[in-house]
């Protein structure tokens, strides 16, 4: 028997298999997709604005109960001409039937749209969809 033969029976009797056979972790975290805009409006000196309406988003409509499918859209005006909408959705692909949106993972998500991305951003996790998007002009009454 070769060695080479040796070590693949020793590796196969020990139950170490290739990570090709590992099945995919399904973590309710997990990134599935971020896209940053490329054009747009910026935020420019409104970024730190645009941060505190997005606790203020959190704190005040987005926290709670949602079904899946569910997705809502609140704007904001920011200084100069300029306003923020946010949207929230339990569109992952990992989304049970309900799910409870807390306060600070919702910030956390919004959050990473403002200062990742100058343009403004989406992104779904498992079970969230956040999206910021910057614009010029101030929200519809």
């Amino acid at each position: 028997m070769q060695p080479s033969t040796l070590l693949l029976f020793a590796v196969a009797s020990l139950g170490f298999t290739s990570a090709a056979t590992i099945p995919e972790v399904t973590d309710s975290n997990h990134l599935h997709k971020r896209k940053c805009f490329k054009t747009g409006q910026p935020y420019g000196n409104q970024q730190g604005e645009a941060q505190e309406f997005a606790r203020t988003v959190c704190n005040n409509h987005f926290k709670g109960t949602w079904r899946k499918g569910d997705k809502v859209s609140r704007c904001y005006t920011l200084p100069d001409n300029k306003s923020v909408i946010f949207t929230v959705g339990l569109l992952g692909k990992n989304a049970g039937a309900t799910r409870y949106l807390g306060s600070d993972e919702c910030y956390d998500g919004l959050h990473k749209e403002v200062v990742n991305c100058s343009h403004g951003g989406e992104t779904t996790y498992g079970n969230w969809y956040y999206r910021a998007d910057p614009n010029t002009g101030i929200c519809a009454k």
